[in-house]
């Protein structure tokens, strides 16, 4: 695996120094170009995942596309796969056509480029619930990413109040589920809905989309927030990516070497 790998090397690398081969300044130059890699422009963290479990997504708003283009390869290099955040349909392009030969999987905003298959597997399901068809995107984003670790994905969309049976239904279908993630807009009721009826662990993801003042997100944020349900984990408006890297967190125990 990745990990073994590289304290493998680092520790050939210390040896190395411990029998006067290198010095102490070609020990940090070593030991720094194993994990990271700095440009002018960026700073790229290669040792995050080993850390934290959880990858680093390239943000690809604000970045040239040379240096998007030029990150991409760097992290195809040491960690066999990438995750692109808001790549723009120009920066989507580049990317596909520069990387024709790698693995390209989308969904929503964003954009997984993959080497090589991922080695180190999580055990697990996580059922990824919708209030409506308007939140879809960001629960694909949440199931690209957990699907790449090797969660078991189920999936109910559409389960709004505005139906009161349907909630119901998407509990019966999370039965078999470790984890629920809750993705509601509007007036983002439905997590503590979901969160009475169940002892699962669940995390709740307030969504941008509604009518008037709480059409932003920031509705359902505070009601999820503010909700009698205690035990409910929220993340920030649109925060699919935080809420797959909760779910890996709370999954992570049962990772598989």
């Amino acid at each position: 695996m990745q990990r073994e790998h590289g304290e493998k090397i680092m520790f050939e690398i210390l040896e190395k120094y411990k029998e006067g081969k290198i010095s102490e300044e070609e020990v940090r130059k070593r030991i720094t170009d194993l994990f990271y890699y700095r440009d002018e422009n960026f700073f790229l963290d290669f040792n995050r995942e080993n850390r934290t479990g959880f990858p680093e997504i390239v943000f690809a708003e604000g970045k040239s596309v040379e240096d998007l283009l030029d990150i991409t390869e760097k992290f195809l290099e040491k960690s066999k796969r990438v995750f692109i955040s808001r790549a723009g349909k120009e920066k989507r392009d580049a990317i596909k056509e520069k990387f024709s030969k790698e693995k390209i999987k989308e969904a929503g905003a964003i954009l997984m480029v993959e080497r090589e298959e991922r080695e180190n597997r999580l055990e697990g399901k996580v059922c990824l619930i919708t209030a409506g068809a308007s939140d879809i995107d960001y629960a694909e984003e949440c199931a690209l990413i957990l699907e790449d670790f090797g969660i078991d994905i189920i999936k109910f969309y559409d389960a709004g109040i505005a139906g009161a049976h349907r909630p119901y239904i998407a509990i019966e279908k999370a039965k078999d589920a470790d984890l629920l993630i809750v993705f509601a807009g509007m007036d983002g009721v439905l997590p503590g809905l979901i969160a009475s009826l169940t002892s699962k662990p669940i995390i709740a993801v307030p969504i941008p989309t509604g009518y008037g003042m709480g059409g932003d997100g920031k509705g359902a944020l505070i009601t999820m927030l503010q909700s009698c349900v205690p035990g409910i984990l929220v993340v920030n408006i649109g925060n699919s990516i935080g809420a797959a890297a909760g779910a890996l967190r709370i999954l992570g125990k049962n990772e598989k070497h």
